[in-house]
């Protein structure tokens, strides 16, 4: 690692972290779904589970929701139960461990070396999970640093995820009611030329992606305050429309 920059991301790194970051929001901030969707062999495993059982005790304990976030990366990736077993194995020993064993983390490496992109992939779990309650205080956050910084990943890239949660995830009041028409049109992402019918459809498509009953039971509390914050935004952006509908019949 001598010679990286940890604050610094090369192009190449920014374009595949960029891509990361697009596909983890069409997933709507769920890890299991997006690591479902990439290859992820024996050795990046090893490390991914091994580094979210360090992070998982960063607290001094692990708690039921560290444990249920890495069993549905375990379902993401479609584990059979002997490498479910040993995935439990290797968080384990993340758990007992003081520090991250850099000889641990190469012997992973040596069992199927993984390209950038995966080491990314690892990075945007362990940052996911380093905020499983909301913003990380600082036991969580160093522990983060060091899982990026062992794992060969600048700290920029652990900062740009971060920045991505302050600024969809962690809010901390509800935006403003949407009091005009035009408020109403870019909360639904639609044209003040569109039909009313295509306002409604987009209205119910855009509702059924925050309805409490379409929410993944992975999802932090965190993320379902936001959940409930944009329901109640589109809402009320379908208010204003409809009220505005009624008096221009």
């Amino acid at each position: 690692m001598s010679g990286r920059d940890p604050q610094h991301l090369q192009p190449r790194t920014q374009a595949l972290l960029e891509e990361l970051v697009s596909d983890f929001i069409a997933c709507r901030h769920r890890p299991s779904e997006l690591i479902s969707r990439h290859r992820v062999g024996r050795g990046a495993r090893n490390a991914l589970f091994y580094c979210l059982g360090y992070l998982a005790k960063a607290d001094g304990r692990v708690t039921e929701d560290d444990i249920r976030f890495a069993e549905h990366l375990m379902t993401g990736l479609a584990l059979p139960p002997r490498q479910r077993s040993k995935a439990i194995r290797r968080f384990h020993q993340g758990r007992d461990s003081a520090e991250l064993s850099a000889l641990k983390l190469t012997g992973f490496r040596l069992l199927g070396p993984w390209p950038q992109h995966t080491s990314l992939l690892i990075g945007l779990c362990v940052c996911h999970g380093a905020q499983l309650f909301g913003a990380p205080g600082k036991p969580r956050r160093y522990r983060c640093e060091d899982a990026f910084y062992q794992l060969g990943l600048p700290l920029a890239a652990m900062d740009r995820i971060f920045r991505l949660y302050r600024q969809e995830v962690w809010i901390s009041a509800p935006p403003p009611k949407p009091e005009t028409l035009q408020d109403a049109y870019h909360i639904l992402g639609v044209q003040a030329g569109d039909s009313f019918a295509h306002i409604k459809r987009r209205y119910r498509r855009e509702v059924s992606r925050y309805h409490p009953d379409k929410l993944s039971d992975e999802l932090t509390s965190a993320e379902r305050t936001h959940a409930r914050d944009q329901l109640l935004r589109l809402q009320q952006a379908w208010e204003v429309i409809k009220r505005r509908e009624r008096l221009t019949r």
